[in-house]
């Protein structure tokens, strides 16, 4: 599975012109890392994923999507049920 996960990090930031890629497990810590991460960002990744969901008003979004903007980049988080990933682009 590592060798998948790699390939799927590289394939993913090169094709979507991200700046940094980071897949976490369920209990917060980092399978894998691409790019110009954030150190030590897994665990908060997660947290706010997690949090996302519960504030969801509709039992249809079940994993939403999360967009944080900063002047100097943005960053994508999805949860699925087993990973979440965050996709970093820098400005």
């Amino acid at each position: 599975m590592e060798k998948a996960l790699d390939k799927q990090m590289h394939d993913a930031l090169h094709v979507s012109g991200a700046s940094g890629i980071i897949c976490v497990d369920n209990s917060g810590l980092c399978l894998g890392a691409k790019g110009t991460i954030p150190q030590q960002c897994s665990g908060s990744l997660y947290s706010l994923v997690s949090q996302a969901a519960e504030l969801s008003q509709s039992p249809n979004v079940v994993n939403p999507v999360i967009c944080l903007e900063a002047e100097n980049g943005s960053v994508f988080v999805k949860k699925t049920d087993r990973l979440t990933t965050a996709v970093f682009k820098s400005s």
